[in-house]
């Protein structure tokens, strides 16, 4: 079992989902981060890994890493997860992959 973990923002910026793991997500549904900031994507994320979503093996993760959402003003597909630098954990005793 794989848990997708955030590490940060891809900019280094600090968020409040950094160390988190997720627990929801969909691009096409807006959302709200923990600071009550509007977001373009729903995010849910919890502390404790136990509670992460799980995932069955890297690549069923690696798929809703790149979930879209349409296309951005640059008409490159958007995908709003990979604006994180996320680290794929191996539940299963392992270290991250």
């Amino acid at each position: 079992m794989i848990a997708i973990r955030i590490v940060g923002a891809a900019d280094g910026k600090p968020t409040p989902f950094d160390g988190e793991y997720l627990l929801e997500y969909d691009p096409r549904v807006p959302g709200i981060d923990p600071e009550g900031r509007m977001m373009d994507a729903h995010l849910l994320t919890v502390a404790e890994k136990e509670k992460a979503r799980k995932f069955g093996g890297v690549e069923e993760a690696i798929r809703c890493y790149r979930q879209e959402a349409g296309v951005r003003w640059d008409g490159l597909p958007n995908r709003p997860l990979t604006g994180f630098t996320v680290e794929f954990e191996n539940l299963n005793g392992a270290g991250g992959i």
